[in-house]
């Protein structure tokens, strides 16, 4: 494939090349522009001209015409980083320049099949037109798809050079951390479809409390059924999507979801019993493990709790080991404990 920067031509080298093509049957489509700072229209442009013929050659406009035609500070981008933009697109054969402030002579020179202009003009606008009918080519108007232009993008960064970068938010630090596990503690099992999202009663209020109290919320659960392949991780985010905005519509915010899509076959440090996920939420959050809750209905997740240092909340049902609680009678346990260790 040819690289761009030998797709760019003199205009003795357009002579040639346009010989070649017409010899090899091949139409030739024209067009010219500025093509100072690329963007979607041009992009647009530029293939939609492609599609017009057989081979496009792209005259862009020298530095000195742009001063004369445009504005005299303008161009931003030197012609040859212009045509070097220009040529490295797909849709693009070749490239030479205009130095003058219309394409005509360029016109008359190569004779090209199409003269392929964009915007909003209309044939008989066109000055070029009648001489390219009169050689029996064609004009061809693209109309735009996109609302951009290099004007538009220019006002906007003005626009965005006079505005005063915001500060950076200071979240203030969080005087303890709830990590709750998920299937079955804040949503009904699932079993095998993760996207059935039902918030359990009282899950809410105890969220909410625990937030006015100052934790941060995370969420820390074992997902061994995409280790098994009965769901995938679009499933499962997916559904957290729908559990993130059923809380969020209540105002909780869950700062961050530790999963572990690992099977019991698997070997790893993040599936509980293992500590692996919990240990991770206290360096990301920088909470130390006896201001750190796991509300939790399984054995598993108060192991795991266990095995980091912190504080186990069972919600499950009960068991002799571990007398139930609801997860409204967790948060204020939670609550309860970082209030004493805050004296």
């Amino acid at each position: 494939m040819i690289s761009a920067p030998d797709r760019i031509l003199t205009l003795a080298e357009v002579d040639e090349w346009v010989l070649s093509e017409r010899a090899a049957g091949r139409r030739i489509g024209f067009t010219c522009g500025a093509f100072d700072v690329m963007h979607a229209g041009h992009a647009q442009y530029l293939a939609e001209a492609r599609r017009s013929c057989d081979v496009l050659l792209v005259a862009v406009n020298s530095d000195d015409s742009i001063r004369r035609y445009k504005n005299p500070l303008r161009p931003v981008n030197p012609w040859n980083e212009r045509a070097f933009v220009v040529a490295s697109m797909a849709s693009v054969d070749r490239v030479t320049v205009l130095e003058e402030d219309r394409p005509l002579s360029l016109i008359l020179r190569w004779k090209p099949d199409f003269y392929i202009k964009g915007g909003d003009y209309k044939a008989g606008a066109l000055r070029s037109s009648s001489v390219v009918e009169e050689y029996g080519g064609q004009t061809v108007l693209i109309p735009p798809q996109f609302a951009a232009s290099t004007t538009s993008m220019f006002e906007r960064i003005q626009a965005l050079a006079v505005h005063a970068s915001p500060d950076k938010k200071t979240n203030s630090p969080a005087r303890g951390l709830a990590l709750l596990d998920r299937d079955g503690t804040l949503v009904r099992d699932a079993c095998f479809d993760p996207t059935e999202v039902e918030l359990l009663p009282g899950v809410v209020e105890a969220l909410l409390s625990l937030q006015a109290a100052g934790f941060r919320l995370c969420l820390v659960s074992n997902q061994q059924g995409i280790g098994l392949g009965y769901f995938g991780y679009r499933d499962f985010i997916d559904g957290n999507r729908k559990l993130l905005r059923e809380l969020g519509k209540a105002g909780v915010s869950i700062a961050k979801i530790y999963f572990c899509p690992h099977s019991l076959a698997d070997t790893c440090e993040c599936r509980k019993p293992a500590p692996g996920m919990i240990l991770r939420a206290l360096r990301d959050e920088n909470i130390p493990p006896e201001r750190c809750f796991v509300i939790g209905d399984s054995v598993a997740d108060l192991e795991a709790a266990q095995a980091a240092g912190c504080k186990e909340l069972y919600v499950g049902p009960s068991r002799h080991a571990y007398p139930a609680m609801s997860i409204t009678e967790a948060a204020q346990v939670a609550i309860k404990s970082i209030e004493q260790l805050s004296r």
